[in-house]
Parts: structure tokens; sequence; C-alpha cells
């Protein structure tokens, strides 16, 4: 059994050098492993939280996008109705401009009428006189019996109708 006993001081040499190199290696190899460890998780939350700050940003821009173009459709919209209005409108001026130019021609014409209608009946008057005094003339220069008188009347009358 001499090969299964144990040597007190190689062993106690041995947790002596295993508790230094322990402690050397807690000292020179663990702690900064662990601070690098603790600066990389760090950074991984802080890529994290710019990461959910970003897509909250990009949510209220994507919302903010919305409003826009829902503003802007309105606004669309009362140009539309704006523009139609106004198109209306400006119907409705030309129509009345153009009945008020109709009727200022019809006036016009209506007193072109008259004015021709009264020249052409001064001319009638103007020839009945003059025929008249033609006749009578014609009469008194000769003397006429009644039916002579008649037969120039007639003649007359229908010169006239002419």
């Amino acid at each position: 059994m001499s090969a299964l006993e144990i040597d007190w001081k190689v062993l106690i040499g041995q947790i002596v050098n295993f508790a230094i190199l322990f402690f050397v290696l807690k000292i020179f190899v663990y702690k900064p492993f662990l601070s690098l460890l603790k600066t990389r998780r760090d950074k991984i939350e802080e890529g994290i939280n710019k990461s959910a700050e970003a897509e909250e940003r990009l949510s209220r821009m994507e919302e903010m996008k919305k409003k826009m173009e829902e503003k802007n459709e309105d606004e669309k919209k009362k140009v539309l109705i704006a523009a139609e209005s106004e198109a209306k409108k400006r119907i409705a001026e030309s129509m009345q401009k153009a009945e008020e130019e109709k009727s200022q021609l019809l006036v016009k014409a209506r007193k072109e009428a008259e004015e021709i209608k009264e020249k052409e009946s001064e001319e009638v008057k103007k020839r009945t006189i003059e025929n008249v005094f033609a006749l009578t003339e014609k009469l008194l220069k000769e003397k006429i019996d009644e039916k002579e008188g008649k037969k120039i009347a007639n003649e007359f009358l229908s010169k006239l109708k002419v």
C-alpha cells in the first residue's frame, strides 16, 4: 500500500502552488477578463438600447409621415374643392356676361329695327304725300268726271300696293 500513500509535504506544496497560481490568475487574468466581459456586455446593452431608441424614432417618424400624408391629402381635397368652386364661379360669370351681351345685342337689334321701321314709315308717308299731291294736281289740271276720278284713284291705289 505504499503506492497509495499521501506525501503531506508534496500535497501542501501543491496546494500552496495552486493557491499562488489561483491568486495570480485571479488578479492578472480573471479580473481583466471579467472587466472585458463587463465592457462587452455594456456595449451590447448600449447597442440594444440604441436599437430600441431607433425603432421608437422610426415609429414616430412613420406616424409623422402618415399624419403629413393625411394632411396633404386633406389639403389636396381642399385645393380641388376650391378649384372646382372657382371654375363653377367663372362659368357662372361667363354665362352671366354672355346673357348680358345677348340682351344688349337684342336691345340694339330692336332699336335698329325700330329705326328702320320709322325710316320706312317716314318714306312711305313722303311717297304717299307726294302721290296725293301728284293725284290732286292731276285732278285739278283736268276736268274729271266721277268715273274718271275713280279710275285715277284706283290706278293710284294700285301703284301704292306695288
